[in-house]
């Protein structure tokens, strides 16, 4: 069996996690592999195969990333990437805990007994719903791009924006906020929830969107079957344009009258779960619970 270990080397932490990782994998007769880029961080591991990272896939059988929910989000755009470009299904990916919340993550970095589950077969798959998202106008015209979390834009010096929302063809309304975000039911827990929008079982197949800081006391959530096509506007005129991001990363910039579109993406990501938990045991244990290990907070009650 084939595992490809991706950590998030500038944290200590994954780096033990992914060493202690390595020693279990080779105790169970598995090969595991990392990219070459990443060597110098390991350099008295003699189980680990570095290879350069357009080869990492070809016969892996797993990712595990190790980090926080940032690198497993990273770790799966990059799956993603290089099945679209083979034609293949994307590799399963296995997500290890390390940073503070983990809310993507399979396991905790002190849960690694879970990987027997691996080896044996032990685990089930939750295919995730992404977003795509296509820029209409101007230079980057026709560029697609694809998010498991959201797609979300705003203005990078502060400023309110204008906008208008369309779906198939139909306006809904027109906008001024500090931007708006799409989420898919994954995403429903990050940026969308921090924006006021409701969670969703990642099972399900509906498309989120969240006005962010609307100058309004209308405005609301909205929830969108996954065929409808959904089209953002922009109107600003002699400013630096509205910001596009997939999934945290900087992926467009829109000016006056140039638009976006948001659907469901054909593709989707194999997540794997070794623990048989619930989508509400995570909701239970990540967000309804106080971060208690976050650094400098303040004990409730505290001077």
């Amino acid at each position: 069996m084939n595992f490809v270990i991706d950590p998030n080397v500038s944290k200590e932490a994954a780096c033990k996690t992914a060493l202690e990782t390595v020693r279990i994998l080779h105790e169970k007769h598995a090969s595991v592999y990392m990219a070459e880029s990443v060597r110098s961080c390991f350099p008295e591991s003699a189980h680990i195969h570095f290879l350069p990272e357009e080869r990492l896939l070809e016969s892996a059988d797993f990712v595990i990333a190790i980090g926080g929910d940032g690198t497993i989000l990273r770790c799966a755009g990059w799956i993603l990437e290089d099945a679209a470009k083979r034609g293949i299904k994307p590799v399963k990916l296995v997500g290890v805990n390390t940073g503070t919340l983990g809310f993507l993550a399979a396991f905790e970095a002190t849960e690694l007994y879970m990987l027997d589950r691996l080896i044996d077969g032990n685990y089930a798959i939750s295919g995730r719903m992404l977003l795509q998202a296509k820029i209409t106008g101007g230079t980057q015209d026709g560029q697609v791009f694809h998010a498991l979390n959201d797609i979300y834009a705003s203005r990078l010096n502060g400023r309110i924006c204008d906008f208008a929302v369309s779906v198939d063809g139909r306006q809904i309304g027109v906008y001024r906020a500090d931007g708006i975000v799409f989420s898919t039911p994954t995403g429903s827990s990050a940026y969308a929830l921090s924006a006021g929008g409701p969670v969703m079982e990642p099972g399900l197949l509906l498309i989120e969107m969240n006005l962010i800081c609307p100058h309004s006391l209308f405005a609301r959530p909205m929830l969108f079957a996954p065929q409808r096509e959904i089209r953002v506007t922009y109107f600003g005129v002699g400013d630096g344009g509205l910001n596009v991001h997939a999934d945290g990363t900087h992926a467009a910039v829109l000016h006056n009258l140039q638009s976006f579109t948001v659907t469901k993406s054909p593709r989707v990501m194999p997540f794997v779960d070794c623990k048989g938990h619930t989508f509400y045991d995570a909701l239970n244990g990540k967000l309804m619970e106080p971060l208690k290990e976050f650094p400098g907070r303040v004990p409730f009650g505290s001077d």
